[in-house]
């Protein structure tokens, strides 16, 4: 009896051995990390990411922005394989993640198989790196780096983290998980919080085809027979912008000045006024504007030249996240057909918005 009992404790001493070691190892991986700061607090060009787990490609195309998508080329997106573990046993991104996004420009528009967009060449690389011990002031703790040298045509050794106001405001605003876009990537959707003993790719669940809602559609009524300073009706509008009616407010900035957000494309100029009635309430400090409140962003191409038009107008008493204000964007100062955004609870324009005074973002007094 006494040779059975030591035998069967060895072999349970083994087992548990096994599974210690196991679960060590599943905790340890937390510690890996696949990028480096440098002396200087700067990022050393991931390499070997294409061996990482690829998440998707989101792509918005010339074509389908009137030829002034701020992202035109396609992004291949890449997760280090330590923190795509984690994220599928834990549903977070950890500290130490690292996502790299390799830029590729549209080629061919035609295939044997029909139409559509198809990859042609690398044309630049970025990446994002979750760190509370480098980026502590950062929202999230990400920081955002980029590679590219496009006159170049070579990618740097090492970037510095980009400015907070150039991405990540915009990740914090329109981000569904932790600054990042995993609205756009199924693959992330389907591993988080799933397990570490799952494949999420090996299930048969598939979800059945809908009709996608752009953020740039209306989502709630713009309320009818309301009158303002400016008109609601499209056409309308656009007459009253092509007018210049806008330019007698008396609060506008003096000069044009670099955009922060999306319209028509970040660093583009642009230029705002604001009614009487918004200029009160910034004035007087309120975080909820009357109903009435207007905005026009006048915006500018590279050279400076007239580029369509923003707007603004407060339609309710109450913001309700943006479904409280009419929204419209135009991107052609001569064509009232390049509308960008039109209507209430335009979630691109809210989502941006949000981090302002009531979605307003513009600092008062106007410069």
């Amino acid at each position: 009896m006494t040779n059975k009992f030591n035998i069967f404790t060895v072999l349970g001493l083994l087992v548990l051995l096994q599974l210690t070691s196991c679960n060590d190892a599943k905790d340890q991986y937390v510690a890996v990390t696949h990028f480096t700061i440098d002396a200087n607090g700067e990022l050393e060009r991931p390499t070997g990411y294409r061996s990482w787990v690829y998440v998707g490609t989101p792509v918005t195309p010339n074509d389908l922005n009137d030829g002034k998508a701020p992202f035109p080329e396609m992004h291949n997106v890449y997760i280090d394989p330590h923190s795509f573990d984690h994220y599928k046993k834990t549903g977070e991104f950890r500290e130490g993640a690292i996502l790299v996004k390799e830029l590729v420009s549209i080629g061919s528009k035609a295939a044997v198989s029909g139409n559509g967009y198809f990859a042609g060449e690398f044309i630049g690389l970025e990446a994002s790196v979750k760190s509370k011990e480098h980026f502590p002031d950062e929202p999230g703790n990400w920081a955002i780096f980029s590679f590219t040298n496009p006159e170049e045509g070579t990618l740097k050794q090492t970037a510095a983290a980009l400015p907070t106001n150039m991405c990540n405001a915009c990740h914090q605003a329109n981000a569904e998980d932790d600054f990042v876009f995993t609205q756009y990537y199924p693959v992330l959707r389907a591993a988080k919080g799933i397990g570490m003993d799952v494949s999420p790719e090996d299930s048969a669940e598939r979800k059945p085809s809908k009709k996608e809602v752009s953020i740039w559609d209306a989502t709630v009524p713009t309320p009818e027979g309301l009158v303002l300073e400016i008109p609601l009706e499209r056409n309308q509008l656009f007459a009253y912008l092509k007018e210049g009616k806008y330019r007698a407010y008396k609060n506008q900035e003096k000069k044009l000045h670099p955009s922060e957000g999306p319209h028509q494309k970040v660093g583009l100029p642009v230029k705002v006024f604001i009614n009487d009635i918004l200029a009160k309430s910034l004035e007087a400090g309120n975080t909820e504007h009357p109903l009435g409140s207007v905005s026009v962003k006048e915006m500018y191409d590279e050279n400076s030249q007239p580029a369509g038009w923003a707007v603004f107008a407060k339609t309710h008493d109450k913001s309700d996240g943006g479904n409280g204000w009419f929204w419209y964007e135009v991107t052609d100062s001569e064509d009232a057909t390049k509308i960008a955004a039109i209507g209430n609870g335009v979630i691109g324009c809210a989502s941006c918005h949000t981090i302002g005074k009531d979605m307003v973002r513009t600092k008062f007094p106007l410069n």
